[in-house]
């Protein structure tokens, strides 16, 4: 059974623990996971403007993956996110190393060998590596570290930037998928404190951005060959331009009627990434993430959505098919037995009517 070990933290115990390690130091490093999604990139920002507002430091904030999806490029654009990729930066000169949403050693954050950071700020299930950090505040009870960070900044009664408070509305909302997924009454309190302050007209915008066509060509690629089995669906992405577009397509596929399991998976950069949704929180999505991809990559998350990644090159060395052997221990685990599988579109020949010439004489 999970332990809480880092509870919720008051206001002396936050100003007991973490004001001894910011205190004095001028270079000061946040890093996110690999490829940052609005919960990453809005803990980040907030936690800059703590060490900014508190002890007078400018930190970096820095990313080795990529920012693909359309809404976290219009996020970081809109609300003035100073982000840089890990590589432009030295790690080791930096006296004070951050990760929020993120832990050490968990296959989706690049900290170099050797390198233990300073803080963890997370809401996922605690690694005993974090626990060589000097301070740490993991809450597994919480849908967002968003949630962690606007706490931080009640308990240090600063008067929040609007920024900011978008940045940290949006990490909570789209986490918690408008407090419907793993929300707490934490993260509400969190929203409804935020929420005077966020800017709206931003938030619409980047909520709802303008998607290029390309988007709409790759969902259409896995809707058609999306499959199911029962009230399980799953579906390869051949076309993806950017790792989190597979976490994107398995949001749309759950929400499929009578669906209860949804697997989505494809290759990006020599990896296969894959990611796990599911409609009841019981089934413990993390677990499963974990359990198919053993001893051939890495996968975690919570109870009802989940991810991993698998080295092609270093699983081909163990196995023949890493592929194969993820998609037949995913059935195997949850598919119902004797379901066969069905496409969710059928192969038919669609005649496209009618055309520019039929309406424009």
């Amino acid at each position: 059974p999970y332990e809480d070990k880092h509870p919720a933290m008051t206001k002396q115990e936050l100003e007991e623990k973490l004001f001894p390690l910011l205190k004095g130091k001028r270079k000061a490093l946040i890093l996110t996971h690999e490829n940052p999604d609005p919960d990453s990139i809005a803990a980040a920002f907030g936690l800059k403007f703590i060490m900014k507002k508190v002890f007078g430091i400018s930190p970096v904030i820095a990313y080795s993956g990529i920012i693909g999806r359309v809404e976290n490029q219009t996020m970081v654009k809109m609300l003035h996110i100073d982000m840089v990729k890990l590589s432009e930066v030295s790690i080791k000169g930096f006296s004070v190393i951050a990760l929020v949403d993120c832990q050490p050693h968990t296959g989706n954050v690049a900290l170099p060998a050797g390198i233990n950071p300073t803080i963890v700020i997370d809401h996922h299930p605690i690694r005993k590596s974090s626990e060589k950090a000097g301070f740490v505040n993991v809450r597994r009870d919480v849908g967002s570290t968003s949630t962690i960070i606007t706490q931080y900044i009640r308990h240090l009664n600063l008067q929040v930037d609007r920024e900011v408070a978008t940045a940290l509305f949006y990490g909570i909302k789209s986490d918690t998928k408008d407090m419907a997924r793993e929300s707490s009454d934490m993260d509400v309190r969190a929203s409804i404190f935020l929420f005077p302050f966020v800017l709206q007209k931003k938030l619409a915008r980047i909520e709802h951005p303008e998607k290029p066509k390309e988007y709409f060509i790759k969902l259409s690629s896995v809707l058609s060959n999306a499959r199911i089995f029962g009230d399980v669906i799953m579906a390869r992405a051949d076309l993806i331009g950017f790792p989190e577009m597979v976490g994107e397509f398995a949001d749309e596929l759950i929400q499929l009627e009578d669906v209860r399991w949804c697997l989505c998976y494809g290759r990006h950069n020599g990896s296969l990434i894959f990611s796990i949704r599911t409609t009841r929180p019981s089934y413990m999505a993390g677990v499963l993430a974990h359990k198919i991809c053993h001893g051939i990559g890495k996968g975690g998350g919570h109870e009802t959505y989940a991810a991993g990644k698998i080295d092609l090159a270093q699983a081909l060395k163990k196995v023949k098919d890493p592929e194969d052997i993820l998609v037949k221990r995913f059935l195997k685990e949850v598919c119902p037995k004797g379901a066969e599988p069905a496409l969710l579109i059928p192969k038919e020949k669609v005649e496209i009517k009618p055309s520019c010439s039929d309406v424009n004489p």
